[in-house]
């Protein structure tokens, strides 16, 4: 992570996104290295030398004792042991026991039982609509072509980026998905129009569309492209983007099995791979929320081969 900053003149965002770590972390450990060479690489403890705010174990225990026994919230033991609500929270936190909402109120101790998802339930009732920004391909490739300290030397804000909208089912997890040049309210509706077109091509009439509060979800090109399609347009609330979660997990999928498998040497060989991946994602990747089996199984596996 280092060298990309340091050596190929990779900037701290773009790096951020290509080891899916916050901009302040590459910051951190690049600054780091400058202070003091790879010594400065090595982890080190976050334990503090002395705490002498550090809360005595015997209010801990009180604070736990509460919360087996009363079933009481954070703030209701605040008050009775005199803490802070942040400080009990914090207790509770490191203890596995913050949640009140796990398993109801005679079972809770004992099992936390299986995690709910929600699903739609026929194709096309939602669609999900979001666009991820990834990093551009160096011509020639970068230092995992060329060899360490043998990479051309090339500012990364002047390759810019690319940026992959999708839209996803949430029945079926069926993908429609382009990599484009921008974000903009004018690229995103044309992406609609056609991402619409394919998806009743197979078969799926839309009826919603879930994007969040992006510009160029809130355009009026956005808003005349979903008129002209007759679909509904919902958005996700503020601060929550989990209510996406299942495009933004499948824009995780393509960091992981497609953008940084491999080495790309181009923009182009990167691109003309995308094609490629998204028919072996709707067609051949096994899915564990539809029984590990492919979105195309859904619909009984009539999808055309080409994905476009």
């Amino acid at each position: 992570m280092v060298e990309c900053v340091v050596d190929y003149g990779w900037t701290v965002e773009a790096t951020a996104d290509r080891f899916q770590v916050d901009a302040k972390t590459v910051r951190k450990w690049r600054d780091r290295f400058l202070a003091e060479g790879r010594a400065g690489l090595a982890d080190r403890s976050s334990r503090p030398r002395r705490s002498p705010n550090k809360t005595p174990r015997k209010v801990e225990r009180k604070v736990l004792s509460l919360r087996r026994k009363r079933r009481w919230g954070a703030d209701r033991i605040a008050h009775h042991v005199e803490l802070a609500p942040s400080t009990v929270q914090r207790i509770l936190n490191d203890a596995g026991c913050g949640r009140l909402d796990v398993g109801d109120r005679a079972t809770a101790a004992a099992a936390q039982g299986p995690i709910r998802r929600y699903q739609r339930e026929r194709p096309g009732e939602l669609v999900h609509v979001d666009v991820k920004k990834l990093s551009g391909i160096p011509t020639g490739g970068g230092w995992r072509h060329h060899g360490r300290g043998n990479a051309p030397s090339k500012k990364r804000s002047s390759i810019g980026y690319r940026y992959i909208h999708t839209a996803l089912d949430d029945r079926t997890r069926l993908a429609y998905s382009e990599i484009l040049d921008n974000e903009t309210g004018a690229t995103a509706a044309g992406f609609w129009r056609r991402a619409h077109a394919w998806f009743a091509h197979h078969g799926i009439t839309i009826e919603r569309a879930l994007t969040d509060n992006g510009a160029c979800y809130r355009s009026r090109h956005w808003a005349n492209a979903l008129a002209e399609t007759g679909v509904t347009h919902k958005r996700t609330r503020p601060y929550r983007p989990q209510t996406n979660g299942k495009v933004e997990r499948f824009h995780r999928i393509l960091l992981e099995e497609w953008a940084y498998i491999r080495p790309w040497r181009t923009d182009r060989q990167r691109h003309h791979a995308y094609d490629g991946f998204i028919h072996f994602y709707n067609h051949h990747r096994p899915h564990g929320a539809l029984g590990w089996q492919p979105p195309a199984h859904i619909l009984g596996d009539n999808l055309p081969i080409e994905h476009t």
